[in-house]
């Protein structure tokens, strides 16, 4: 006896109630079948390296094909349908399909193209940038845009062009309001998948403002916007003098007040030192030194200082790390005091 027919004999011969027998194979008796798929139709809705029809010169229409569906006009259609980017295809049985778009100039010359999957249980929707001839498929873009502290505008932050770094390239700037304008930035074609990319955005001195450190996420055929959220810290630091067994202070140790101290950090991560080799000067007496736009992480503080007796003094290298919290700036009444010793 098979296995459909045995358990129909099982649950006759108990009496029991609510046995439903599945074409499924399901061997839960009692329990509801899922519901059936759905046949639908598939809307493409296309633009051509972020631009839409009306600005994609080159493209008169678009070329589809779906393997094993006969599809009308052979699968050519228009650039645009009633003012849509787009077409629907009706009447597909549940399932799933594979496509290929080109987009083809008057001469039917292939100029932009894209493929991909889409899945029918009700109607379903594909949403394709479709990339120029000869590029790597792999690849794709993003939009970036960025906020500012507080929602300010560039101008009202005081930021007037921002660095972007993306992967190991080098940095290119550009002009801070680009990036809170509609779309946004839009990057040069990277490789689909996880990205690397480092943001400063600077005053008109060129000195850097607030920053952004993290990931960038691409797809292929289907461009991301992202926004990032700018930020900086401060950090208060004022500094004191030994001899190893006796602490003083700028006036013990400089009477003149002329003596300078040089501060740097040393961002834990990269290794890089804020102020380059050269560090940042102040007058001794000048502590403690407000800093109100570092880049929020972990610092290694190094200070020195020499006197007119060229009497050297230096803060100790395994001085545990700062943190910078973002938006965050101690001022000088919560200072960080580094003790510096005689060399």
């Amino acid at each position: 006896m098979n296995s459909r027919l045995l358990l129909a004999f099982l649950c006759v011969a108990s009496l029991a109630t609510g046995c439903i027998i599945h074409d499924d194979d399901c061997n839960n008796c009692g329990t509801n079948p899922p519901p059936p798929s759905q046949p639908g139709d598939v809307t493409f809705l296309w633009t051509f390296a972020g631009l839409r029809c009306d600005e994609a010169r080159d493209v008169y229409g678009v070329n589809i094909t779906i393997p094993g569906e006969s599809l009308l006009n052979n699968g050519k259609y228009a650039c645009s349908t009633a003012g849509v980017d787009g077409i629907t295809l009706h009447d597909f049985v549940p399932g799933t399909y594979s496509f290929q778009l080109q987009a083809v100039d008057y001469r039917n010359v292939i100029v932009f193209e894209g493929s991909g999957t889409f899945v029918i249980n009700g109607d379903a929707r594909v949403t394709i940038d479709l990339a120029p001839v000869g590029s790597n498929s792999n690849t794709s873009y993003a939009y970036l845009n960025w906020t500012l502290p507080g929602n300010k505008s560039c101008a009202q932050a005081g930021v007037t062009s921002v660095d972007i770094t993306l992967d190991n390239n080098a940095p290119v700037n550009f002009a801070c309001s680009v990036g809170q304008a509609t779309p946004g930035l839009k990057t040069p074609n990277i490789a689909a998948g996880d990205h690397y990319i480092d943001i400063v955005a600077k005053d008109a001195s060129n000195r850097p403002l607030y920053y952004f450190r993290g990931g960038l996420i691409t797809r292929a055929y289907a461009p991301v916007d992202v926004t990032y959220d700018l930020t900086s810290g401060g950090a208060s630091i004022a500094w004191k003098f030994s001899d190893g067994s006796v602490t003083f202070d700028c006036a013990q140790i400089d009477p003149s007040g002329t003596m300078m101290v040089g501060l740097n950090f040393q961002d834990v991560t990269t290794q890089e030192w804020v102020y380059g080799q050269e560090g940042d000067w102040h007058k001794c007496i000048d502590k403690p030194i407000v800093y109100a736009f570092l880049r929020p992480g972990f610092y290694k503080v190094s200070l020195y200082a020499k006197t007119s007796g060229n009497v050297e003094y230096r803060s100790n290298p395994n001085i545990g790390s700062l943190e910078v919290r973002p938006n965050v700036y101690p001022g000088p009444t919560a200072a960080l005091e580094v003790t510096m010793y005689r060399q």
